[in-house]
C-alpha cells in the first residue's frame, strides 16, 4: 500500500489541485497537511480523495511530515511519498519509484528512500539539478544529464517526490521539527545514512518543482536560490545546526561551511530586500550559536 503526504502553506490553488488530482490516481491513501491557507483551497477545489488535516497554524515542515507519517502508518502504508505544494507530478512516477525500491530490495540493498531527478519547472530550458555524494572525503556533484536511466546512490534527497519506506520512519528516524523548514529533509537524510540505510536517485523518473521563491540565478554554473529574508534566517540558523552534528561527515561540514560564506555575500547581490536579508542572516547565525530552534 502506497500513501502520499502533501504539506501546504498558502498554496497556489491551481498547481496544488493538479498535484492532488494526479496523486489520487497513483496512490492508495492521500493526506494534505495544512500549515496555513488550506481551508480556502479546499472550499474552492474540494478533493474528496484527500484526507485534510488542519494544524491550526504553521507548525513547520518536520512537524507536518511526522503527523502525516503517523496517519499513513495507521492505514498500513508500506511506502509514503512526500511532496511540497508546488510540484508537477508526471504520469506513472509513483509506480516507477516503487519499482525502484523493489529492484533495490532484490539486490539486497537496505534502501530508505528513492527520488526522481528534478528541475525547476519555471525555467524555459529544462535543466536537471545534480545530486551529491561524499566520495573519499570530498563531496562531489553527480550530473544527471550524463545518464538516461538507472539508479545512483546519493547522500541527500529533497522532500518533494521522495518515496520513503515507512519502516524507516517507524524505526524512530523522525523529522526534526525544531528546524521548522530549511534542511529538514537534509538532516533526515544524514541521520538515515548514519543508521546504515541508503538513498538513491531514480534516473528513469523526473519531476518539475519550484525550488525557491523565484527561478534561480545561475552564476558560473552555480545555482543561487532567491528567498525571502525570513527564509534566509532559517537557512543560516539551520546550516550551523547541521555543522555541529556528529552524524554529518567532515566533507559535508566543509562544503556547507564554504557554501554558507559564499551565500552570505551572494544573497546581498541577488535579494531584493538586501538590508532585511542581512539582518535575518546575522540573526540566524546568532540564534544558531545560542541553540534556538523552532519558529522564528
Amino acid at each position: 500500500m502506497v500513501g502520499a503526504i502533501v504539506v501546504g502553506y498558502y498554496p497556489d490553488f491551481l498547481i496544488l489541485n493538479s498535484l492532488l488530482l494526479r496523486l489520487a490516481e497513483q496512490v492508495d491513501f492521500l493526506i494534505f497537511i495544512d500549515n496555513g491557507g488550506g481551508k480556502d483551497f479546499f472550499s474552492q477545489f474540494p478533493q474528496p480523495k484527500a484526507l485534510y488535516v488542519d494544524l491550526c497554524g504553521n507548525k513547520g515542515l518536520g512537524f507536518a511530515l511526522n503527523r502525516g507519517f503517523e496517519l499513513a502508518g495507521e492505514q498500513g502504508c508500506d511506502y509514503v511519498a512526500t511532496f511540497d505544494q508546488d510540484s508537477v507530478l508526471p504520469d506513472g512516477m509513483i509506480a516507477g519509484l516503487v519499482e525502484a525500491h523493489c529492484e533495490l530490495h532484490r539486490r539486497g540493498i537496505n534502501c530508505a528512500a528513492v527520488s526522481p531527478v528534478f528541475y525547476d519547472r519555471r525555467e524555459g530550458r529544462k535543466m536537471r539539478f545534480p545530486f551529491y555524494r561524499d566520495a573519499s572525503g570530498s563531496v562531489r556533484s553527480i550530473s544527471t544529464n550524463k545518464f538516461e536511466s538507472g539508479l545512483i546512490e546519493v547522500d541527500v534527497l529533497i522532500t518533494s517526490g521522495m518515496l520513503i519506506k515507512t519502516t524507516s520512519w517507524q524505526d524512530g528516524i523522525h523529522y526534526n521539527s525544531n528546524l521548522f523548514v530549511d534542511y529538514t529533509d537534509t538532516d533526515w537524510c544524514f541521520r538515515v545514512r548514519a543508521e546504515g540505510l541508503k538513498l538513491f536517485a531514480c534516473l528513469d523518473q523526473e519531476m518539475g518543482h519550484a525550488l525557491s521563491d523565484a527561478p534561480p540565478v545561475r552564476v558560473l554554473w552555480i545555482s543561487l536560490f532567491r528567498y525571502s529574508p525570513l527564509r534566509r534566517y532559517y537557512y543560516f540558523r539551520n546550516t550551523i545546526y547541521i555543522l555541529r552534528q556528529p552524524y554529518v561527515s567532515f566533507a559535508w561540514k566543509r562544503r556547507l561551511a564554504f557554501g554558507l560564506a559564499i551565500r552570505f555575500f551572494a544573497n546581498l547581490l541577488i535579494d531584493e530586500k538586501k538590508l532585511s536579508s542581512l539582518r535575518m542572516m546575522c540573526l540566524g547565525i546568532l540564534h544558531a550559536m545560542t541553540g534556538r530552534g523552532g519558529a522564528y
